[in-house]
């Protein structure tokens, strides 16, 4: 019985380890930007930045064509939520302002994938 159990706990765990969401979540650190997004491409879509770092973070979400869609300025440990049109054939980023940093790709399908500094 208790073989049972254990095995249960450690498929459980293996299973929530996969991380997904329905919008896309940017959450801005220090030394990286980690990426939640979605399984699916919808039209509508959500991207919910978090600034996870000790100063005001400054941002646009682009197409790519270089077409701003919105911009953010998000305070210290706070976040924005943002509803947007996307299209299928277009590809989507955001890039952080201030401080700068390395425009983060928004990925349709991919688990949580993260952007480290250049150095």
């Amino acid at each position: 019985m208790n073989y049972l159990v254990v095995a249960v706990l450690l498929f459980s765990t293996s299973i929530l380890a996969l991380e997904r969401s329905d919008a896309f979540i940017v959450r801005a650190y220090n030394d990286k930007f980690k990426v939640l997004s979605p399984s699916k491409k919808t039209s509508k879509v959500s991207v919910i930045v978090e600034n996870k770092t000790l100063v005001k973070l400054i941002g646009e979400i682009v197409d790519g064509n270089g077409r701003v869609l919105s911009m953010v300025t998000i305070k210290p440990g706070k976040y924005k939520s943002l509803e947007l049109d996307f299209s299928k054939n277009s590809l989507y980023y955001f890039v952080p302002l201030s401080p700068s940093f390395q425009k983060v790709i928004l990925d349709f399908g991919k688990e949580a994938y993260e952007i480290p500094s250049k150095k």
